[in-house]
């Protein structure tokens, strides 16, 4: 098995790069080849694609609904990618999505955060602390 880095998940998305996209498509063609895409690179993939490249959720969550269905890609947790996809189209953000969807697969009762955001999408779970 390969990892992915967040350069390489990028150039094969933004298609940017003519000459490292041809690499990026080389690598991901080998035959019998497996890589694995944590969920730290999607993280930062979406924050230089939201950021860099000005793509909106939408564009983002249909890019990485994509890369879910390539056959040799694989993921640490597909459901929890899902998860937060289906959130990012209703307003989320991704990477609060992935720290909710961990912390309660770890058994956590609550996540204590400042960010309104999670608050607002996750009430009863996500609390401010006081």
């Amino acid at each position: 098995m390969t990892g992915i880095d967040t350069n390489v998940l990028v150039r094969y998305l933004a298609q940017d790069d003519e000459a490292q996209l041809r690499a990026v498509r080389t690598l991901l063609l080998k035959k019998g080849a497996t890589f694995i895409v944590p969920d730290l690179v999607l993280v930062e993939a979406d924050w230089v694609l939201s950021t860099l490249y000005q793509w909106t959720a939408e564009e983002i969550a249909e890019a990485f609904g994509r890369l879910l269905n390539v056959h040799n890609l694989v993921f640490e947790d597909e459901g929890r990618i899902r998860g937060a996809l289906r959130a990012l189209r209703q307003g989320a953000d991704l990477s609060d999505e992935l720290i909710v969807d961990r912390c309660r697969q770890m058994g956590c009762k609550t996540v204590a955060t400042f960010d309104k955001g999670i608050t607002k999408h996750h009430p009863g779970f996500a609390v401010i602390p006081k």
